[in-house]
């Protein structure tokens, strides 16, 4: 392929600083290959190891690789194109980790040092919160070096966690700026806190001021009842204000003078237009907002430096962690290369010559940081650097990238090497229309402007694979718009997609094949939307990009496969997985796994699933009939218990998956099958990438994996992506660098301003940051029209341009100017990006594009586009100003043909039309996360005809029951009859012990524990209840049971010889309550539990004990040589009555308290004594190992009263002697491997 004129300056320019601009399609990366292999062709290179080629992603870094390796080969170099695979051609992070490992010893570093991925990046952060926020070394005084009493002004004014997804909290505070700092080489240190608030009391003079000049310039209009309510107002205001300052500075806080503030009316243009007040009043209204919105900040700007004193603490914390673990994460990668750079010279100098030539592509996808580190390497003057971008389509500003950097580079480039700014225009991808209307729409002054670089058609007609088949436009625009009230967005968006599929399938009626064609949506919120409405029209399409991974089903359903293959007893898990798609169980199969018969009276009882293998299997080798699908499930679940500790789960796993035949009849499903196949295996090696990093037994194989998925931000697993006729949906991000023939182009994000309590805005180097108050005045908020609630809008800064809005950022010397400025700078980044995303969208397209946009319309914006990047397609098409009229338009652009639009106004008549049944129905489950399977939304359970408990709902058989000749019972297609599994045959593999084989806990063996061997000496007599039979105690892990089991806990540490067990004192209850986020009712309760437990019999008698531990651990081995296992633990609180023995010669006894918070008094004594046994017999045994020969066990139910004692706690006791230590050891043992009468 002949070099452009650009591409050839670009290749042969080698010593001198360059600055390529290389539009959409323009043969970048080709230029990139040509431009190594001719400094190694012309000798200027002696060697490939002297290139260091930077790429955003490493698919890109394979790709050069590839590509010059292939180049190198045709000319005969091959030594040359052996070295390239270990060339210095990677992302920035690869670059960074290879140069902290050359040199980890003399930074400090481990130089094993591993790479953390996000899943544990995020643990890792979340286990620092916690340890700061809610640790238990220390109840109260929750960061070092940060009083009680700013923590307790901070939590008093937010939430510790976070209430909803739009509501602030310490918790998403903290995170947000250790998130922002971290990004830093110097860390909180970057962190810049806002100017100082004036005081109140000089606030509230400065707003009296300006009232008497309002007041005096209203006096002057013509008497109204809107002047004269005016009047009255601001001379009450000013009395009360003018009292308060009268008072002095003490005890006038920012909350008194915001209440006093929202006393006067903010002058408005509602009368005297044309006096000097109706000129003033916008004026004088900006001030009176100036003000308050200064008192809103001052209001909580200590509760901002306690902020980023914890968000300090959580950093030092997740340091600590990384530290420990041998972990960098890729912003430690950046940030300790740069600070290797900057703070050892020898690493500095060993690298400012070692490079030739020094290459970064998608450079305006870098931030500062980068661009010095990589200047650094490049010679002097930078002088062996070139950069390739394109400003255009800079989409990654949510990871740090800043478009800024890319422009004030081509400065220092135009500056150094005035012919070093070089621009590849020609676009060899797209047809003529398809850039026509790219000029259109991003000449616009409002868009890209006198920037734009326009894209030339390049390509030769006659040579193009696929050419556009239909006579018709090869611009579509579908314009959806909704009334202000009445119709739901979620049924617009299903309006929308179905537009979109129809356009499709005119396509593919005119000669179109669907792999031709691509849906690319801002975000995959919706893709369930587009993938339904083009299955309507009969095409088949696959979500192929986009970070969905962990919304698949079927991927929850390998965590849940996963999880029911290391604890079979796990019912939840189990039953999911049984009544899933792999299996296809029908309510009668599951209903006979899990009913067995009691012997002794003769009626049938519940059963575990795990039994129930065992029972189907004798079933089958006796003769007896069983459902295939049942067998089959039978025989593998007991190989894979069988299996476990022999083979690796992820091998278990995709035993499973293939003997049940279910991969087979995905990849017989055509492409949707195909792409859900590959979500499959995508789990299974991540679970066997967690097992390759040792260190862990298959239940943790299996939480790691829940952990992993749930944080996972991948796009979908690719059997089939990359070929196949189908369509494709994916966002516009993972669209980059890809090309399509025909491209819809829906879903981008609008760019309407988001409000929250905390910004931040990072700029050279610096986070500055903000805190609003107004969210803890509610009340003063509640009229729209007043101060307080106005002030929130205060902006100063519209008509600056970029460069003075960031200059404001830094220089503002008031918190609020501060934050506007933020705010702005923010709003105004947004916007541009959205711009950006949409012209990287339309220059995806080769043939054809379908734009499909929505919105909602007002009284001053019919089509309601205006205020979103849609608007400027709008104004390209119609003209400044104008709109869409309804119906079919065409527009000429500047292509070859017209431009179609279609602008459809919906009504809730056309709604219920169009989608009939599906009209707020299937819509609200696309703002959702759900994906479908096999084409249809997941089917619950109850819907299926199933209970959770295994029972069928209705009396008949439930899901995908089959019936001969490959279909289910009823006919219906889609579903193929599992086959006839093959025998089973056990495989021994080498064994392997993981890091907690062999240990269990009683909320391991807890659910199945009914029926459990009683071993107690004396049943409870105490009037007691439960909230639920057979429940676990659930409450024990909510906030309330947090609370309580921390603050009991307090008490006990508090604790001496010969004392009572005192209650916390109030400030350590309310700083728990805060810390846990207990609601109102919720500290009610609170409240009166701990007035129950202190004021207890039981509490008296733990008072006069000889030495009393909270929260005891244990760790005890139960059962023989051939079955033992180990019991571990924690007892709430052990008192020891009399001192204790030996295991030999027991003696002593102790008492044994375990808190129960919730219940209900529904349940009966026997019931409870029932459902506490096997917990009571777990710790008593633990007891009872230490020596003791008596263990009285007591639960103390502290939300409910005896019956016959009101103020005490119902208790559920239990006593237990040394004599039975022995059998409940050997009955632990049987419970935990399965054997047990559970």
């Amino acid at each position: 392929m002949a070099l452009t004129i650009g591409q050839e300056k670009c290749v042969n320019t080698l010593d001198k600083p360059l600055a390529v601009s290389a539009g959409a399609g323009s043969g970048k990366t080709f230029t990139l290959t040509r431009r190594i292999v001719h400094a190694l062709e012309s000798g200027y290179l002696t060697d490939i190891d002297q290139v260091l080629a930077i790429t955003f992603t490493s698919k890109a870094a394979g790709e050069i690789k590839s590509r010059v390796k292939g180049a190198l080969r045709a000319g005969g170099m091959t030594e040359q194109a052996l070295k390239t695979d270990e060339a210095w051609i990677s992302t920035i992070h690869g670059m960074c980790s290879r140069i902290l490992r050359a040199h980890a010893l003399e930074l400090g570093l481990d130089p094993a040092f591993k790479v953390a991925d996000e899943a544990t990046v995020r643990t890792l952060l979340d286990a620092s919160l916690e340890e700061v926020l809610g640790g238990r070394d220390d109840l109260v005084t929750v960061a070092e070096g940060v009083s009680s009493q700013r923590l307790d002004a901070l939590f008093a004014s937010f939430d510790v966690h976070p209430a909803g997804p739009r509501t602030a909290s310490v918790e998403g505070m903290v995170r947000q700026l250790v998130e922002a700092a971290s990004a830093h080489p110097d860390g909180m240190a970057s962190v810049v806190a806002p100017p100082e608030a004036p005081s109140p009391i000089k606030l509230l003079a400065q707003l009296v001021d300006v009232a008497d000049t309002a007041y005096a310039l209203a006096d002057g209009v013509k008497p109204g009842s809107t002047r004269d309510k005016f009047l009255a107002a601001t001379q009450d205001a000013l009395e009360g204000a003018r009292e308060l300052i009268g008072r002095g500075s003490d005890g006038l806080t920012y909350r008194r003078v915001l209440s006093a503030m929202n006393g006067f009316l903010v002058p408005g243009r509602n009368f005297g237009k044309n006096t000097p007040y109706g000129e003033q009043a916008a004026e004088l209204a900006e001030q009176y907002c100036a003000i308050a919105a200064q008192a809103r900040c001052g209001l909580v700007q200590e509760q901002l430096a306690t902020l980023i004193d914890v968000a300090k603490s959580v950093a030092d914390a997740f340091a600590r962690r990384k530290r420990e673990a041998g972990l960098l994460d890729n912003n430690d990668l950046l940030a300790f290369a740069s600070c290797a750079f900057r703070d050892h010279p020898a690493i500095q100098a060993a690298y400012a010559d070692r490079f030739k030539l020094v290459m970064v592509d998608e450079f305006q996808d870098t931030d500062q940081l980068q661009v010095d580190m990589i200047k650094r390497m490049a010679g002097e003057g930078f002088s062996r650097m070139c950069t390739v971008g394109d400003a255009q389509q800079s989409i990654y500003r949510f990871r740090g990238a800043d478009v800024s950097v890319y422009r004030r580079h081509l400065e220092d480039v135009r500056r150094r090497n005035p012919e070093g700014i070089i621009e590849l225009p020609d676009n060899f991808r797209s047809h003529g229309d398809v850039l026509a209307l790219c000029d259109r729409i991003f000449e616009q002054p409002q868009v890209f402007g006198a920037e734009f670089m326009s894209l030339a058609p390049g390509r030769a007609e006659s040579k193009v694979k696929r050419p556009f088949l239909p006579d018709g436009p090869r611009v579509r625009v579908q314009v959806t718009v909704t009334p202000s009230r009445g119709v739901a967005s979620a049924d617009a968006a299903a309006v929308a997609a179905r537009r979109v599929a129809k356009s499709f399938s005119g396509f593919a009626a005119g000669g179109h094949r669907p792999g031709d064609m691509v849906v690319l949506l801002g975000g995959m919120g919706r893709a369930n939307v587009y993938a339904e409405a083009l299955r309507a029209e009969g095409l088949p399409c696959v979500v192929a990009g986009g970070s969905i991974f962990n919304r698949a089903p079927e991927v929850a359903l390998m965590v849940r496969l996963a999880q029911a293959i290391a604890n079979p007893k796990w019912t939840t898990a189990l039953f999911e997985v049984l009544s899933s798609e792999l299996f296809a169980l029908s309510a009668d199969d599951l209903l006979e796994l899990s009913t067995g018969m009691d012997e002794e009276r003769g009626i049938p009882r519940r059963r575990a699933f795990d039994q129930g293998f065992r029972h189907i299997e004798r079933k089958v080798a006796s003769g007896r009939a069983v459902s295939p699908a049942l067998a089959a499930c039978a025989s593998l679940m007991r190989r894979a218990s069988e299996q476990v500790g022999n083979v690796a789960l992820a091998d278990i796993m995709q035993g499973i998956v293939a003997d049940s035949g279910w991969l087979a009849r995905l990849e017989a499903a055509g492409p949707e099958g195909l792409a859900r196949a590959g979500n499959v295996y995508k789990a299974i090696r991540m679970a066997r990438d967690i097992e390759a990093a040792g260190g862990v037994g298959p239940a943790g194989v299996a939480e790691e994996l829940a952990l992993r998925v749930e944080l996972a931000k991948e796009a979908p697993g690719a059997l089939s992506a990359e070929g196949g006729d189908f369509v494709r949906i994916m966002t516009v991000h993972a669209s980059k660098g890809l090309e399509f023939p025909i491209v819809a182009v829906a879903e981008l994000r609008d760019d309407a301003a988001r409000s929250q309590a905390l910004e931040c805005c990072s700029i050279e180097g610096r986070t500055y940051v903000s805190l609003d108050g107004g969210h803890v005045l509610e009340r003063l908020k509640e009229k729209t029209s007043s101060l307080v609630a106005k002030s929130g809008s205060y902006q100063p800064f519209c008509e600056f341009d970029d460069e003075e809005l960031a200059a404001m950022v830094s220089r503002s010397q008031l918190p609020a100017d501060r934050r506007a400025a933020i705010k702005l700078h923010e709003k105004r980044g947004e916007a541009a990006e959205s711009r950006r995303l949409l012209y990287v969208a339309l220059t995806r397209a080769k043939e054809a594009l379908v734009v499909s946009m929505r919105g909602k319309s007002s009284k001053v914006d019919a089509t309601g586009l205006s205020k979103s990047c849609w608007g400027d397609v709008q104004s390209a098409l119609v003209g400044e100003c104008c709109a869409f009229e309804p119906g079919v338009s065409m527009f000429d652009f500047g292509g070859q043909r017209p431009a179609r639009v279609e602008c459809m106004h919906l009504t809730p008549a056309d709604v219920e039309e169009l989608l009939g049944g599906a009209a707020g129905v299937a819509g609200d489950a696309a703002d959702g996360v759900e994906l479908q399977v096999d084409g249809r939304p997941g089917v619950d359970e109850a819907a299926a005809g199933v209970s959770p408990d295994g029972f069928a709902a209705d009396g008949g058989s439930g899901i995908g029951e089959a019936a001969p000749g490959g279909c289910p019972a009823g006919g219906k297609p889609g579903m193929i009859a599992l086959p006839v599994v093959r025998p089973y045959e056990p495989e021994r593999g080498k064994p392997y012990e993981g890091a907690r084989a062999g240990m269990f806990s009683y909320s391991s063996i807890a659910e199945d524990g009914g029926g459990f061997a009683d071993f107690s000496v004396e049943d409870a007599t105490d009037d007691a209840s439960s909230a639920s039979l057979g429940a676990r105690d659930a409450d024990a892990a909510t906030s309330l049971g947090t609370a309580f089991h921390r603050l009991a806990q307090l008490a006990a540490l508090a604790w001496r010889p010969g004392c009572a067990l005192e209650r916390p004192d109030v400030a350590h209850q309310r700083a728990l309550e805060r810390s846990c986020g207990l609601s109102a009712e919720q500290r009610d309760r609170l409240d009166a539990a701990l007035e129950r437990w202190f004021a207890s019999d039981i509490a008296a008698r733990v008072g006069v004990c000889e030495s009393v531990s909270a929260e005891a651990p244990f760790l005890v081995r139960v059962g023989g040589p051939r079955d033992a296992a180990y019991l571990e633990g924690e007892i709430d609180l052990l008192a020891c009555v009399a001192p204790a023995g030996t295991r030999e010669q027991p003696a002593g006894s102790a008492l044994v308290v375990d808190y129960k918070t919730g219940g209900s008094p529904a349940e009966t004594a026997e019931q409870l004594h029932e459902k506490h046994l096997l917990q009571a017999t777990c710790y008593a045994y633990a007891v009872l190992m230490e020596g003791y020969a008596q263990v009285e066990c007591v639960f103390v139910r502290v939300e409910q009263d005896r019956a016959d004692a009101p103020g005490q706690p119902q208790t559920v006791s239990y006593r237990f002697d040394a004599a039975d230590a022995e059998e409940m050891g050997r009955a632990l043992a049987r419970a935990y491997h399965g054997h047990g009468q559970l």
